[in-house]
């Protein structure tokens, strides 16, 4: 995974350079778009934010389950015999579990053995992916990689048995985040003038926050997200796109100085909105007063337009600025003579 990030770093800097020395000419006779614009020209930037819903649910079989008033649930080895206290038990076990000395068992007291009565935990958290990742596009296919950061909060866990019995908990924190890098692959179903159908699939690992989950007594899985990016060109090179996707991933956490372990399932729900930046795949023509707005030549070379900005849309059939007549526009379609 390190030389996964160093590449995809690499890359980056390397394509960041290489578009801005290539974004403008001042040589009056600049060449034709030799091997290197026409490789960049089929790299894609895309940066994104949304929302996701995850659906944690993890289940608590063979050990004892207690529960005292105005107390959280804790987990015990039910393994031995207590009376009237159990020396050791633990909360927390979403993440950094605490060990409690000494728990009293009174009249007051729920205890529940899960071997033989398994209980289900559940609870919603929200997370917002803040994503950038790179591509490159070839024929109709596409494969890339990227990087995104996503604060998420997690709400209350609710059993799907004796809930009276046991109540609620929370996390010892408010909000955390994960930090997630990996690669991606898809190709178009479907496409128009304007309009691009894409089914991608990403692979990846994700990191979560230390001093919320203990890495020592944590195994997580790697990721997988299924989704359908839905494009509308906005120019030559901007295009704004939807993606929904579902993930899939798990962790298991074992108990410190235990064999103990709970299997953490995380599917999630994602709705992602972002735009796309296609390289150019040529220079930008270096006459000043140019007014052509398609692709053009110069004698023998070949440039984009100065008059065409890079986030309005062109006709590729025709490349005008303004498809629509003034005639048509506004009060004057009905105008006998809109002129």
């Amino acid at each position: 995974m390190f030389r996964l990030k160093a590449i995809l770093i690499l890359v980056l800097i390397i394509i960041a350079n290489l578009s801005y020395a290539q974004t403008d000419s001042k040589k009056p006779n600049g060449t034709d778009s030799g091997p290197l614009l026409k490789l960049l020209g089929n790299f894609t930037i895309s940066g994104s934010i949304g929302y996701g819903a995850t659906f944690h649910k993890h289940e608590i079989i063979g050990v004892g389950l207690i529960k005292n008033p105005n107390q959280t649930p804790l987990l015990f080895d039910n393994t031995l015999v207590y009376t009237d206290t159990i020396p050791s038990a633990f909360d927390d076990w979403i993440g950094n579990p605490n060990v409690f000395q000494n728990v009293p068992i009174d009249s007051t007291s729920f205890l529940l053995g899960t071997d033989s009565v398994p209980v289900t935990f559940r609870a919603l958290g929200t997370n917002i992916p803040i994503s950038i990742s790179i591509q490159y596009n070839f024929d109709r296919y596409r494969i890339g990689g990227g990087f995104s950061f996503e604060p998420y909060i997690v709400g209350s866990y609710r059993p799907d048995v004796f809930e009276d019995e046991i109540g609620t908990f929370k996390t010892n924190f408010v909000a955390s985040n994960y930090t997630r890098w990996f690669i991606h692959v898809g190709g178009e179903v479907f496409q128009t003038k304007r309009y691009t159908v894409v089914i991608d699939a990403k692979i990846g690992s994700y990191k979560q926050q230390k001093k919320h989950f203990n890495p020592d007594i944590i195994k997580k899985s790697i990721f997988f997200n299924f989704g359908a990016r839905f494009e509308y060109s906005l120019s030559e090179y901007i295009r704004f796109f939807v993606r929904p996707s579902f993930e899939f991933k798990n962790y298991t956490l074992t108990f410190p100085e235990s064999s103990f372990s709970v299997l953490h399932n995380l599917p999630v729900f994602y709705f992602n909105l972002g735009l796309s930046w296609r390289l150019p795949d040529r220079k930008k023509c270096p006459i000043g007063n140019c007014r052509t707005q398609i692709n053009h030549r110069h004698g023998s070379n070949s440039y984009r337009s100065r008059a065409h900005p890079f986030w309005k849309w062109q006709d590729p059939d025709y490349g005008e600025n303004y498809r629509q007549l003034i005639r048509y526009k506004g009060k004057n379609k009905r105008k006998i003579n809109p002129y």
